[in-house]
C-alpha cells in the first residue's frame, strides 16, 4: 500500500494577502478581489504541491503499511502530531516520539502493524508572515502573472520568463524518503 496523504483542515489564511496580491498585480479597484483571492489559493495550492510543504498551519492524515516503528511523515514542516494509530489500534503519546519540524518523523517503542494512521499538524505558522519570504515572492509573481494573463494561451506575443522566480522554491522542495 502506497502512502496515502489526506487534508484534515486546510488553512484558515493565505500566505499573502489580497491588498499585497492587488499592489504587486498594480490592481487599483475592487472589481477582481474575488477572482484575485481565488488566484492566491490556488498559488498557495501549487507551491505547496511543488515543494512537498504545508505554508500556513493546517492538519493532515497520512495512512501507509507499517513498516518497522518509524513513519517518516511527508508534509513538512510538522507542528505537532496528534495521533498515531496501528491495526492493534491508538497508541499512548508516551509509546511513541514525534520528530517535528523538516525530516519528521513518527518513531514507536514497538513494531508497528498493519495499517498505520498518523494525525499530524503542519505549515510554517498561522500567518503568512512566518512562510519564508521567497515562498511569498513566488506566490506573489504568480498571482500577478495569473491576472495579467487570464486565458489559458496567449497568441501572438514574445514571451519571456523569469527562470530565478522558479528557483525561489528551490530551496524548500521536499525529498521524502
Amino acid at each position: 500500500m502506497p502512502v496515502r496523504s489526506r487534508l484534515i483542515t486546510p488553512p484558515e489564511a493565505e500566505p499573502v494577502t489580497l491588498v499585497e496580491a492587488k499592489v504587486q498585480a498594480t490592481v487599483e479597484h475592487d472589481e477582481h478581489d474575488t477572482m484575485l483571492q481565488l488566484m492566491i489559493t490556488a498559488a498557495r495550492q501549487e507551491a505547496e504541491l511543488r515543494t512537498g510543504r504545508a505554508l500556513i498551519d493546517q492538519a493532515w492524515q497520512q495512512r501507509q503499511e507499517a513498516d518497522g516503528n518509524t513513519v517518516c511523515l511527508r508534509r513538512w514542516p510538522v507542528i505537532e502530531v496528534t495521533s498515531v494509530s496501528d491495526d492493534e489500534g491508538p497508541l499512548d503519546p508516551a509509546d511513541y516520539q514525534a520528530e517535528i519540524g523538516d525530516f519528521p518523523a513518527v518513531v514507536a517503542n514497538r513494531r508497528l502493524v498493519g495499517t498505520v494512521t498518523v494525525e499530524y499538524r503542519a505549515g510554517y505558522g498561522a500567518a503568512g508572515d512566518d512562510v519564508p519570504a521567497a515562498i511569498r515572492q513566488w506566490i506573489l509573481a504568480t498571482v500577478s502573472s495569473m491576472y495579467e494573463h487570464r486565458e489559458r494561451a496567449v497568441v501572438g506575443t514574445i514571451t519571456s520568463k523569469h527562470d530565478f522566480l522558479e528557483g525561489l522554491l528551490d530551496l524548500y522542495v521536499v525529498t521524502p524518503t
